[in-house]
């Protein structure tokens, strides 16, 4: 079985699995997905699929290992470069001190000496202070590209669901006791699977690309745009109402849906669904989540490419 034959029958597994979520009213949560995707693919599933599923899911914990791996070792490193470089200017303290200890007080020829002798020390201190700054500059940059690895999406350059749940959590911590000016949309491309199917995975990628980066270039700079899986894409809206919130919606959806993209001479259109929620005093993020589901789940019923509002 090649990779195509894999795919096409993960898909049709993927497919089996939201007309059943659809047909028993189920929203498609991740938990609710993940069980029913579970048992289908247990029952259709042949050995050469598990495998390959075994392989994916082993390269994926590897993967995160080494990734959580490098960034220990950056941090490590930032330490040791760090207790080094002042240890360097601790010893030039030190001589500076021993310096004072004996100055000279009996005769002006060894007090201009002991000047001399300070006014070196002291070049040397700012010396060591610019080579310990100029570390801790590359080792802040090097810590900031480790950490982007882990909690950037390469494909799409946005952030992750990790990068999503990293900056996620801290906020819902700090609204358990009050309410957050908090905006939560999801948004998933629609047909995505039509449009792999008419124009190759390379446009798919394309296409998600370009929806990340116009989704990123629309929002504020104290916004964020993260791939959240697939198609699915989550934005969070600071210091943002509901009004806001469904007024940068729709501008976002109708940017994409009136873009003319073309690829390989071919016109794509693509449209998108979003959902969007507000944040509410003592919000776990599975309420959060749930609630944007399910405006998200309402705009994919309402014929697609349009935004839906659940915010009770």
């Amino acid at each position: 079985m090649d990779n195509t034959h894999i795919y096409q029958k993960v898909l049709e597994i993927h497919d089996h699995t939201m007309g059943l979520l659809r047909s028993m009213k189920i929203p498609a949560y991740p938990s609710q997905y993940k069980k029913y995707f579970d048992q289908l693919f247990m029952e259709s599933a042949d050995e050469i699929l598990r495998k390959d599923q075994e392989n994916v899911d082993q390269k994926v914990l590897s993967d995160g290992k080494e990734d959580v791996g490098k960034y220990l070792d950056m941090v490590e490193n930032s330490v040791g470069a760090f207790i080094e470089s002042h240890s360097q200017i601790a010893s030039v303290a030190e001589e500076q001190r021993q310096c004072l200890d004996k100055a000279p007080s009996d005769s002006i020829e060894k007090f201009v000496t002991f000047i001399e002798e300070l006014t070196s020390l002291n070049r040397t201190m700012s010396d060591e202070l610019d080579k310990a700054q100029s570390k801790i500059d590359l080792l802040t940059e090097e810590l900031y590209e480790a950490r982007s690895a882990i909690t950037i999406d390469s494909l799409t350059k946005v952030g992750n669901r990790q990068g999503f749940h990293e900056d996620i959590e801290p906020m819902i911590e700090a609204g358990m006791d009050k309410k957050l000016s908090l905006v939560l949309m999801m948004i998933d491309v629609d047909n995505f699977k039509f449009l792999n199917d008419e124009h190759g995975y390379v446009a798919g990628d394309k296409v998600l690309y370009f929806i990340a980066q116009t989704i990123k270039g629309m929002i504020r700079t104290a916004d964020n745009v993260y791939r959240y899986g697939g198609e699915e894409f989550a934005v969070l809206l600071n210091r943002c109402d509901v009004t806001q919130a469904e007024a940068m919606a729709d501008k976002i959806r109708l940017k994409i849906a009136q873009s003319n993209l073309l690829y390989s001479g071919k016109s794509v259109h693509v449209t998108i669904s979003v959902g969007v929620t507000t944040h509410k005093q003592g919000d776990t993020l599975e309420d959060l989540i749930g609630r944007a589901d399910k405006a998200l789940y309402c705009a994919k019923k309402s014929n697609k490419n349009c935004t839906m509002l659940f915010d009770w």
